[in-house]
């Protein structure tokens, strides 16, 4: 190609030189007329006798042919009397309009037509969302697809799950429990946790999990008052709710209340002390025979006689000739009787007014009882002598009987009618007094002593029983009778005991 155009810049120099014009080796346009005689060069190539050669312009001059046939860039290469007659300029990509003019966009298909360039589509992956020519977006999903709930264009058209565009939710996907905060819930499409799919519009009150289908949790985790997990039933994971509790401190201190949701902390509960209507805790005080701890020391009716705080059980000093010792002042008791009740605690026996006398008792239990209170059941003879005073009463109150004065099978409890028996709380009857001060020592229940007499034919040893009952005749509720007795394992609703001691209460 270099050689030929070489010997076609030759020819043109001999040329000018014969038609006497006077050529400079580099003048490549518009000699000069008196440089070029009987023609000009005026830059164009105006008929088919012009050539253009390196850049010049030569009118009748002689047409060389290129070596590589006619080429696009507005010569006749191949002297065929036209120019570039066989590129399309009105259609050509890489010659759209004019030569050398490639149609070429970002990630686009291209074509030319009438000579500008046009695009006809975007490459697979990509499109065209700013209106400029070329396709700048690269598709985040390929192929295309239908725009899901996914926080992603699906179908690459510059919008993100689209509400006219998006599928129906998921059937069934919410819970929807009547009579719950889930009862109006519906799927929705949005964002959780950097989660974008369908999640029901469920409350604050709901507990969301975003893990799970259904976005609520598996049990509640909060302890709100709320049906969190809408299965119908508030606070289902904390069962301790509503049960009883305390402060922690012992006895008549402590306060009592219930569990309940703790508001500073909706992972736990606390004891709530303000729930049950109780009475303020109370101080520490003497401790007292009542199934109470009431000097909040951990223990209930401490008997032990070396603490301070221990009960005071009611008992009468009696001092007669040779004998020096205590005894209960009243029928002996359980801690939790009352004066309708005759109690079930058996921890210890209790010397107190006003509460129904401990009955249904064997020996060895009545005497277990003392124990615990720091005393022991009484001898036949402290129990006799307590009862007859120093003067040897036939009956607590005196040598002559009055009938109704003690509770025995001759008063009538329920005036009118026929003569109705009733154990009355001990101490009901004032009138039924020894001189010492000891009350019920007739009547009401009778009374295990420790005077053994014998052994019953089963085995057991026979103890006497002193004092009558609600069911004993005149006779039998003197101080000094024995013919009561019974084996140790004998139980009776009037069968009672007292206790003694020789140190006192």
């Amino acid at each position: 190609m270099k050689r030929a155009r070489l010997l076609r810049s030759l020819s043109l120099l001999s040329l000018l030189s014969m038609v006497g014009c006077d050529v400079e080796p580099y003048c490549v346009r518009n000699c000069d007329d008196d440089q070029l005689d009987g023609g000009s060069l005026d830059g164009e190539v105006s008929d088919a006798g012009d050539a253009r050669i390196d850049g010049m312009i030569v009118r009748d001059a002689p047409c060389v042919p290129t070596d590589g046939g006619e080429l696009c860039n507005e010569l006749d290469d191949d002297c065929d009397g036209m120019i570039d007659e066989t590129f399309d300029l009105a259609s050509s990509p890489i010659h759209c309009g004019t030569c050398g003019t490639i149609c070429r966009f970002p990630n686009a298909e291209v074509a030319c037509n009438a000579g500008t360039c046009e695009v006809t589509g975007c490459l697979p992956g990509f499109a065209d969302l700013d209106g400029a020519l070329g396709c700048e977006a690269m598709c985040p999903v390929f192929p295309i697809q239908v725009e899901d709930c996914n926080g992603i264009d699906d179908d690459c058209d510059g919008m993100i799950d689209e509400p006219a565009e998006l599928p129906a939710p998921p059937a069934s996907l919410c819970r929807t429990t009547a009579g719950t905060p889930c009862a109006a819930v519906a799927p929705i499409c949005t964002t959780r946790d950097g989660r974008t799919t369908w999640f029901c519009n469920y409350p604050a009150t709901v507990e969301f999990d975003p893990v799970l289908p259904n976005g609520i949790v598996l049990e509640e985790t909060r302890c709100d008052g709320q049906d969190g997990d809408c299965d119908g039933v508030v606070d289902d994971s904390f069962d301790a709710l509503g049960d009883l509790c305390d402060d922690g401190a012992r006895g008549a201190c402590r306060d009592a209340g219930a569990i309940a949701c703790d508001p500073a902390d909706t992972s736990s509960t606390i004891c709530d002390l303000s729930v049950l209507p109780n009475p303020a805790p109370g101080a520490p005080s003497m401790e007292l025979c009542n199934g109470i701890d009431d000097d909040c020391d951990g223990i209930i009716d401490n008997s032990d006689p070396s603490d301070s705080a221990r009960v005071r059980d009611a008992m009468v000093h009696v001092m007669r000739g040779g004998s020096d010792f205590w005894i209960y002042t009243y029928e002996a008791s359980r801690p939790d009787a009352t004066a309708a009740s005759d109690g079930s605690r058996e921890a210890r026996a209790c010397s107190s007014s006003g509460r129904l006398p401990w009955g249904s008792v064997g020996y060895d239990d009545a005497a277990a009882a003392c124990a615990a209170a720091g005393h022991r059941l009484c001898t036949g003879a402290e129990w006799l002598s307590a009862c007859e005073g120093a003067t040897g009463r036939d009956y607590p109150y005196g040598d002559t009987y009055l009938g109704g004065s003690c509770n025995g099978a001759d008063r009538d409890a329920i005036p009118g009618g026929a003569i109705d028996s009733r154990i009355e709380p001990c101490g009901t009857l004032a009138s039924c007094v020894s001189a010492d001060g000891a009350l019920d020592m007739s009547g009401n229940l009778k009374e295990w002593t420790n005077d053994p007499r014998g052994t019953g034919s089963g085995g057991g040893t026979i103890y006497t029983i002193r004092g009558g009952s609600i069911e004993s005749p005149r006779l039998g509720l003197t101080c000094d009778t024995t013919l009561s007795r019974a084996t140790e394992d004998t139980i009776l609703p009037t069968l009672g005991f007292r206790c003694c001691d020789s140190d006192g209460p």
